[in-house]
């Protein structure tokens, strides 16, 4: 069991001699839960974030290098092909914390949307039982309750590992879906849900099957909503993490006010003249007029709420040179790899470096494995398997050299180049930025100051160079936007002294503000998604539908994220899957709670089932087959250990975006679609490495 799960438990039996506990180790010598964290500390401690940085990263990568992702068409695909994934990914990342695998659940889709159709179809010599809906789902959901009920039931009675088990009810879900299709209707397709009309059709089919096209809802003030959801939000979003981040006064200063006010005015009035003007240069003064009014804005909150603190000298010593500058050299190095290849040009790499194409694979090779050899222990190989290991490794690091070479032209590797060099280089400057912090406030202004500017040269450099009009036009915007938010925090920090202790208004005044600006940005995105305007409408913009399935999605997200955490019944299941046997010990029902995460995976298994019944009408005997690995995957992306007792049920909803964002991309991207199985591959790989690096440096920084 993980520490905070022994923790909590232990807390809950004895919470008199735990918290007497905690302050006697606190004044001994301090105890690290009593140790203060700071708000970005303790979002890096949550499972999903790196999650939620991986779907941004592959929202972006295929944004750029797609025409539908970033539209609303794009938006609903994803959505669509991620609600089914997802529900079932929530339910089995559950079980997953619990400690328990269950490799029948994508078969299970398909058997219960199979029973439900034969439980409807007209009784006949290749009939099914004829009956209602009404009877027909109540039905079905009992006997998935049973199935999961029986899985776990085996699991807890035999000892065997769910692994084994639940592959066995794989096989006997696989078989009865074919044995019984071909035995009742001799086809591999079992019928259709739509003979149950007149028998509860029609009441069923909208809460399984709706289905919301875009266009044909018009709101006018549609972009209204949108802009004010998005910039208030974002606004309110900013506030409360000032608000989490700085000592407040014990005295509110007054004379902060009007400067904040002043600032709000003017950013509402630089939107306002963006709106109403075109041109390069009224863009740029709009944007001069909403940066300075926000940095005003942000000033006068400060002024306002916080303690000043005395900035110190700039301290430039140790490795932070090394860091700033090669971030800002390395930002540079990008720059000038996009100007010096050619932006046109589909010549590969291996024949544009021509005879340097053998000393440069033969140089990565050797490099890697000369590290190799550096690095091997002799005490623990003999020389003959360190040769090998060695040589395999400078073969392998070759051979991938050339394939690279071999499949890239100069057009991809300028962009390669261009955003590998980039992002490294903004990664040292907030590396340097997280230095620079320890040495005085001035220090991380100025370093934080140089961020900024990179960030805006880097804006003004892609509007130059792209022809492309999104990224002219929205990347250009999003840059500025970062640039000025980076600007303005280096302002803040500077100027205002960061928290060291809780401060319990402070905290509940932020959390709540951050909720309220969420929720308005949400409610502008869902606006912008779902509704049209007549301009669009008479542009021809692209047709966009929205299932009810999605909704289904967020409704079972939510309930499994409020179950996770902030139920007795997720307190157990963190409790079993980080160690049963203990568990056991402080009065957890170890047999019952796993047991019942079975039979929550049956009904999402259910309800997943039923959708595609409805939205099909049809379904074939081989529906569901295989997908259970792509619900493991998902979990595991959403930052679920497979060894148990960690993960994150809303983590687990991000992975299921990710992968059909990566199912999306491809096909959108007109890459080879057979290339998707490596690609989700890759990302397994990349999110169980980061998500690992990610737990242990926040776990590290407690």
């Amino acid at each position: 069991m993980s520490e905070s799960a022994d923790t909590a438990d232990a807390e809950a039996v004895e919470p008199q001699s735990s918290a007497e506990k905690a302050l006697a180790a606190s004044a001994a010598g301090g105890d690290e839960r009593l140790a203060y964290r700071g708000v970005f500390q303790r979002l890096f401690v949550r499972p999903e974030i790196g999650a939620i940085v991986g779907a941004a990263a592959i929202w972006a990568f295929f944004w750029a290098v797609s025409r539908e992702f970033g539209t609303a068409g794009g938006a609903a695909s994803i959505l669509d092909v991620s609600a089914t994934l997802g529900i079932m990914a929530v339910a089995v990342s559950l079980l997953m914390i619990g400690g328990e695998f269950d490799l029948s659940s994508g078969a299970a889709t398909g058997t219960f949307a199979i029973i439900t159709i034969l439980l409807v179809k007209d009784v006949g010599d290749l009939g099914g039982a004829g009956l209602s809906l009404w009877v027909a789902i109540p039905l079905s959901l009992i006997i998935a309750l049973g199935l999961g009920w029986a899985n776990g039931t085996m699991v807890e009675r035999t000892a065997l590992p769910s692994f084994i088990v639940t592959l066995a009810t794989f096989f006997i879900l696989r078989g009865f879906k074919l044995g019984f299709s071909k035995l009742m209707i001799d086809n591999l397709t079992v019928g259709r849900i739509s003979e149950a009309e007149g028998r509860g059709y029609e009441f069923w089919e909208p809460i399984f099957a709706f289905v919301w096209v875009r266009n044909d809802h018009q709101l006018g003030i549609r972009d209204a909503l949108y802009t004010i959801g998005v910039v208030g939000g974002l606004a309110l979003v900013a506030f409360a993490l000032a608000e989490l981040s700085f000592v407040r006064r014990e005295k509110l200063n007054s004379g902060g006010v009007p400067v904040l006010a002043a600032g709000v005015v003017g950013v509402v009035a630089g939107i306002l003249f963006l709106h109403n003007s075109d041109g390069v240069g009224a863009n740029t003064v709009g944007a001069v007029i909403i940066a300075v009014a926000g940095l005003a804005a942000f000033v006068g909150f400060g002024l306002w709420r916080f303690t000043p603190q005395a900035a110190g000298g700039v301290h430039i010593k140790d490795s932070l040179p090394m860091y700033l500058g090669g971030g800002v050299v390395l930002v540079l190095l990008g720059a000038i790899c996009a100007v010096a290849f050619d932006v046109d040009s589909q010549e590969s790499v291996l024949d544009l470096l021509g005879f340097l194409r053998w000393p440069i694979i033969l140089a990565v090779g050797g490099g890697f494995a000369a590290r190799a050899y550096l690095r091997n222990d002799s005490g623990h190989t003999n020389t003959l398997q360190a040769v090998i290991n060695v040589a395999s490794i400078g073969i392998a690091t070759g051979f991938g050299a050339y394939a690279f070479m071999f499949m890239t032209t100069e057009q991809g590797l300028r962009s390669i180049l261009f955003a590998v060099f980039v992002l490294a280089g903004l990664g040292l400057l907030g590396l340097a930025a997280t230095q620079a912090g320890r040495a005085s406030p001035a220090t991380r202004g100025v370093v934080l100051a140089v961020t900024a500017i990179a960030l805006a040269g880097l804006a003004f450099f892609i509007r130059d160079q792209s022809a492309s009009e999104k990224f002219r036009s929205e990347l250009f915007g999003v840059l500025l936007a970062t640039a000025l938010v980076v600007l303005v925090w280096g302002v803040i920090s500077t100027m205002f002294e960061r928290r060291t202790s809780d401060h319990e208004a402070a905290d509940n005044l932020g959390s709540l503000v951050a909720k309220i600006g969420m929720g308005a940005i949400a409610v502008g995105m869902i606006a912008k998604m779902l509704f049209t305007t007549d301009d669009e409408l008479a542009a021809g913009v692209a047709r966009a539908q929205f299932r009810i399935s999605i909704l289904w999605f967020l409704g079972f997200t939510l309930f499994a994220t409020w179950l996770l955490g902030r139920t007795k019944f997720g307190s157990w299941i963190f409790a079993v899957g980080g160690n049963k046997q203990a568990a056991r010990q402080i009065g957890v029902p170890a047999a019952r709670t796993k047991t019942q995460l079975f039979m929550i995976v049956a009904v999402a298994a259910w309800l997943v089932g039923l959708l595609l019944a409805f939205r099909l009408d049809t379904v074939q005997s081989v529906a569901g087959n295989g997908l259970e690995f792509e619900y493991i995957i998902a979990a595991v992306v959403g930052g679920t250990l497979l060894t148990g007792g960690y993960g994150s049920a809303f983590g687990a909803s991000i992975g299921a975006i990710i992968m059909a964002m990566s199912k999306q991309g491809i096909p959108s991207a007109r890459w080879n679609s057979d290339w998707r199985f490596a690609f989700l591959g890759l990302i397994l790989l990349t999110a169980v490495i980061a998500n690992n690096f990610i737990r242990t440096k926040a776990e590290a920084s407690r």
